[in-house]
């Protein structure tokens, strides 16, 4: 899925990015001019030994001045840089924004939605990457699972009108197993993540194919999770085909969805999942797209987030909207589309997304997985959903 470098993106963060270099100038000092001094009388009234003395000692003093300067130029300069290696160190992940669409930098509409910011996000910790699902904590914070089995989370700050400015107070934690110890091999492959109403997240996973329940902030790095109950034919799925898709209804039933465990007319398997009750239902993406994630808004409709991969080629997105009312057990589901996100817009790997309902409408947030591979990226985008397609 690789994708080689096409801009140079515009970074941006805490004054520490660029600290300000120590001015040499104003610390030097004239040797010359700090010893041509008129001597006092008691100097004239000195014998010729020991005014031969002063002499000498006088000769010294440019020297002694000039390494007493050099040591404290040397010390100041030491402090910035310890200061400023030190304050690079505290953030985590730096972001990036950069220009969604190519062609057209300005553009802000792209259909009912409005783009509210798009953002590439780099770190050196080698724990940070392959984003693939994504939710928003009832903290209020951006909260993420890798494809290797970490936790991330960073609080959001944001302007009046919602649009995201910075990500900060990153963490990163490994998941943890009902034993409490590190998921690792096929446990660590975490593909959707989501709110329950009490607060809590439920994390699909493939490999092993299964939904854990976490606790909510603050302690959900910390906690030991519930295994939910499954139907039994999720255990057929392809290992890297299962849950992709996970999410909340409104009733508080939770929509799970396939990537690649598919039915004969082509459609990909999916379920509603209430307690140990399960009932059947599938969804149809484009053709040659893929679920990766779903998240449902509050008035009960679901965003369906679909990709498009075809080896050494382009990647692609969809982004569409089926009808909650049509969310039965049985369904047939497919949705109207929102945004196409191909060329000249930026393209990725996008897997991860979630909802924010705010006063202004759903801000919905996209992330890319970049398979902790140096020639992906990782790439967040928001949009603020400002009409609903009929």
């Amino acid at each position: 899925m690789a994708r080689t470098a096409r801009r140079l993106p515009k970074t941006f963060g805490p004054c520490f990015d660029n600290p300000v270099p120590i001015c040499v100038e104003r610390l030097s000092i004239n040797p010359v001019r700090s010893i041509a001094r008129k001597p006092s009388p008691s100097v004239l009234s000195l014998s010729k030994d020991s005014t031969g003395a002063h002499q000498q000692l006088s000769k010294q003093a440019p020297l002694r001045i000039i390494v007493a300067t050099f040591a404290i130029i040397c010390a100041l300069l030491s402090w910035n840089s310890h200061g400023a290696a030190q304050a690079t160190k505290a953030r985590l992940v730096e972001l990036s924004a950069f220009d969604f669409d190519t062609k057209h930098p300005e553009r802000k509409q792209f259909g009912a939605l409005t783009l509210m910011g798009a953002f590439q996000l780099n770190s050196k910790d080698k724990r940070f990457g392959g984003l693939s699902g994504l939710s928003i904590g009832t903290d209020g914070k951006l909260y993420a699972v890798s494809d290797r089995g970490y936790w991330l989370s960073a609080k959001m700050v944001s302007d009046s009108d919602g649009a995201l400015r910075d990500l900060v107070d990153w963490q990163i934690a490994p998941m943890l197993t009902p034993a409490k110890v590190p998921v690792t091999g096929s446990l660590s492959d975490a593909e959707a993540l989501t709110r329950a109403h009490d607060g809590s997240f439920l994390v699909a996973f493939e490999g092993m194919h299964r939904i854990w329940r976490y606790n909510g902030p603050p302690h959900g790095f910390e906690s030991a999770p519930t295994p939910i109950a499954v139907p039994a034919a999720l255990s057929r799925a392809p290992s890297n085909g299962g849950l992709e898709g996970l999410t909340a209804l409104p009733d508080g039933r939770l929509l799970a969805l396939t990537e690649e465990f598919a039915n004969p007319d082509g459609s990909f398997k999916g379920w509603l999942l209430d307690g140990n009750q399960f009932a059947e239902l599938s969804y149809s993406p484009a053709k040659s797209f893929r679920v990766t994630d779903c998240a449902a808004l509050k008035n009960g409709d679901i965003l369906v987030l679909e990709r498009r991969y075809v080896p050494f080629g382009v990647l692609s997105a969809r982004l569409t909207i089926v009808d909650g009312k049509t969310v039965k057990p049985g369904a047939k589901l497919s949705g109207k589309e929102l945004l196409k996100i191909e060329p000249p817009l930026v393209t990725e790997n996008f897997e991860g997304l979630a909802v924010q309902e705010t006063a202004a409408g759903p801000m919905i947030y996209l992330v890319s997985d970049d398979n902790y591979n140096p020639f992906q990226e990782t790439l967040l985008l928001q949009f603020l959903l400002t009409d609903r397609p009929h």
